[in-house]
């Protein structure tokens, strides 16, 4: 298996990305279940896939909201360096959604009903894990369905490439240019 330098700094920029979309899930998310939290009755529920606290709903769906728009944004640009049709990608990354909120609302509400009794700290846990198992799958779907095919083609990519390139013929002459020394030199000695 080859070791590739350039996969491997793309699921380091996936993964710091990833992190901050995370932190700007689970801050958003928390801060408005404690607003929501002082004027809104706890025990207030409704039914989305299973019983669940409104103010939590709420909550998640506003943080998700904004982690996704956030993670989606630079990891175009900046991890993919892709091209492709925003509108297009967006679709693509929301499609992903379709399926992934149901079970995140389901999991979230599942866990923190089982650990009713440590209070917010439920809530906590159930947004930590299931931003894991998010990260995870996030990241195959956007490298395999929303990306693919188009990853490395924006200008970003481009311009890295030309000075990749640029590089190298410039090392290229610098070796010729030394083998020439070398040779003339030997050729000096004989």
């Amino acid at each position: 298996m080859k070791f590739d330098k350039k996969e491997l700094l793309r699921a380091v920029k996936y993964t710091l990305f990833a992190i901050s979309a995370g932190v700007i899930q689970i801050v958003s998310s928390l801060a408005l279940k404690a607003i929501l939290g002082t004027f809104m009755d706890e025990s207030r529920t409704m039914v989305f896939i299973n019983e669940i606290a409104v103010s939590s709903f709420i909550a998640e769906t506003v943080g998700l909201a904004l982690s996704v728009i956030w993670n989606f944004t630079f990891n175009r640009k900046f991890t993919f360096k892709a091209a492709n049709n925003v509108p297009v990608a967006m679709l693509l990354a929301f499609l992903f959604y379709v399926p992934f909120y149901p079970f995140q609302t389901w999991y979230i509400a599942a866990v923190e009903g089982k650990l009713a009794d440590i209070g917010f700290w439920g809530f906590v846990i159930a947004q930590g894990t299931v931003m894991i198992i998010n990260f995870v799958l996030e990241f195959m779907w956007q490298q395999f369905v929303v990306f693919r095919g188009k990853v490395d083609t924006n200008a970003l990519a481009r311009k890295e490439a030309a000075q990749a390139a640029a590089s190298a013929n410039d090392n290229a002459d610098r070796d010729i240019a030394a083998s020439d020394y070398v040779e003339g030199t030997d050729e000096g000695a004989k």
